[in-house]
């Protein structure tokens, strides 16, 4: 039985993007405040677009394949995605910052476990992967990590 649609691929290999953007604009930051403030917030709102960006995608993600993959909490990413998008300006810094510290780099494993699955499994198009892969886009998303 398959797990995912062949339309997958793309969405899991955006997020993953989105997550390696967003460890690149946050690996200086020490603390919530100095994340919030730095350079007039850029950082800090580059990272709520990303936020955005993953639960948009996460949420095109075919039913199965979300249902398959328990451990990955699908429908808290696509409810941050919602409470980012409709209160953006009462979005606390503090709660960012911990999910953008703690939260996506816990998710970004069970994400390789997925691709790596659904790779094996033969659900997605390699000449769709290959061509991700040499995409200046997805500069940020290590193919090597769940290469088979």
């Amino acid at each position: 039985m398959s797990h995912a649609d062949s339309r997958d691929l793309l969405p899991i290999l955006v997020i993953m993007e989105s997550i390696g953007k967003i460890e690149v604009y946050t690996d200086q930051f020490r603390s919530a405040i100095e994340f919030f403030q730095k350079d007039d917030q850029m950082q800090f709102n580059a990272s709520l677009l990303l936020i955005i960006n993953i639960g948009e995608h996460a949420n095109r993600l075919s039913e199965n394949l979300r249902n398959n993959y328990p451990l990955i909490p699908f429908q808290q990413i696509r409810g941050l995605r919602n409470r980012v998008a409709h209160d953006y300006t009462g979005i606390d810094y503090e709660m960012v910052f911990e999910i953008v510290t703690k939260d996506l780099p816990e998710l970004k494993p069970h994400l390789i476990y997925l691709l790596r699955s659904e790779l094996g499994a033969g659900n997605f198009d390699p000449e769709e992967l290959n061509a991700a892969r040499q995409s200046q886009f997805y500069k940020h998303v290590d193919f090597t990590a769940f290469a088979l």
